[in-house]
């Protein structure tokens, strides 16, 4: 207990630095997005929101987590060869989300221009590229690394890809995503501390430390400014960013084997993974294309059924909470004995959406079937 309050104690100043910064620099942003017009303007489809919001607030998020990485990286206490990789990402994944908040990019140009940047970090931090030895490992399987290291590579892009779309679609509703995330990378931090207490990597504890302490603070930091009523929109810019470091804390929990601590990751970011997979299927199941915008993602049939946007949102977060306890379980219990846990976990959560509805067409449900782009919305509702 005494190194896991040592842990905390050095490391919490970072949370608090990003958390200021963001706090700070969020109603610059709200000021800034009048100014020059970076506003989210309703619709009758995928923005429901009575008036236009200022865009810009993935910047504020952006701010306070830099600065934290920044500190961490001038003062010695992260390994700069892991850590500015990923803040360098960080930026560059930003600043790709800003273009598309203001000029919407192509989906394919975005996703072209994303896959390039992650790649480049994975490359360069060696994030994930352990992951096939990792898991095939304990079977004894010993693939060859001409084999391993491109599967590995591309798993791991599919993995932060994921995950930056999934916060993506869980943008939806004010301080829905930020609040999800920040309970999301409390979780991530107590499982890179309970790392850290048996000094498991000398450079990797240090940075997984860093990644989620800051991540936890820039969200919380811009959220009092997002929660509803939202004076702000986190954007594309916000919400990939997030998802970013997200995914790359993920594949730095596969630093070196067993595979246990991505697992625990994964079900931390439950939430948003469940809401994804759950739009999917609902539209399959439509006979419409997958990546096909609606409003009726879990959050939004919650409100459908007569839930307040405040009402959903706390339902959300407690489910973050809950599936952040559960990720904590890989500590306490075998890697096998947890991977059933999980699963068992997977299936439940998955008959429960299905006795309940959620994964029913629209049209079904009484709701009418939306039409219109695909479904990359980047900001929340303010209803």
């Amino acid at each position: 207990m005494d190194r896991l309050l040592e842990i905390v104690q050095k490391y919490q100043w970072f949370g608090l630095l990003a958390l200021v910064v963001s706090l700070i620099a969020t109603p610059i942003a709200v000021r800034v997005a009048w100014k020059t017009g970076v506003l989210d303007i309703p619709d009758t489809k995928l923005k429901p929101h009575a008036r236009p919001i200022p865009y810009l607030g993935g910047l504020a998020i952006l701010a306070g987590w830099a600065a934290a990485l920044v500190v961490a990286i001038v003062t010695g206490q992260a390994d700069a060869k892991l850590l500015l990789p990923v803040l360098i990402g960080g930026v560059l994944m930003t600043l790709i989300g800003v273009v598309d908040d203001i000029r919407n990019v192509p989906v394919k140009v975005r996703l072209a221009a994303t896959s390039v940047v992650i790649v480049i970090v994975i490359l360069a931090t060696r994030a994930g590229l352990g992951l096939v030895d990792a898991v095939l490992g304990p079977f004894g399987v010993d693939p060859p690394g001409i084999v391993a290291r491109p599967l590995s590579l591309l798993i791991s892009l599919v993995i932060v890809l994921g995950a930056c779309n999934s916060t993506n679609l869980i943008d939806g509703l004010d301080g829905l995503c930020s609040g999800v995330t920040g309970i999301i990378s409390f979780g991530f931090f107590l499982l890179a501390a309970y790392l850290a207490m048996y000094d498991y990597s000398r450079a990797g504890d240090p940075v997984r430390l860093t990644l989620a302490i800051a991540m936890l603070g820039a969200a919380l930091g811009f959220l009092p400014w997002n929660f509803n009523p939202a004076k702000i929109f986190m954007g594309d810019a916000g919400s990939i960013l997030l998802g970013f470091n997200c995914g790359m804390i993920i594949l730095l929990f596969a630093e070196r084997g067993p595979i246990r601590w991505v697992i625990g990751a994964l079900m931390m970011f439950a939430v948003p993974i469940f809401d994804t997979a759950l739009a999917m299927f609902r539209r399959w199941r439509s006979g419409r294309s997958i990546f096909e915008g609606d409003r009726s993602h879990f959050y939004d049939q919650l409100v459908q059924r007569g839930f307040s946007v405040r009402q959903t949102v706390a339902i959300c977060y407690l489910a973050a909470t809950l599936f952040a306890a559960i990720g904590t379980l890989v500590i306490l219990i075998r890697t096998w004995h947890a991977v059933f846990v999980y699963l068992g976990v997977c299936a439940a959560t998955a008959l429960l959406a299905w006795r309940a509805g959620l994964t029913d067409p629209d049209a079904k449900r009484g709701f009418p079937v939306a039409s219109g782009p695909q479904d990359v919305p980047a900001g929340g509702a303010s209803s």
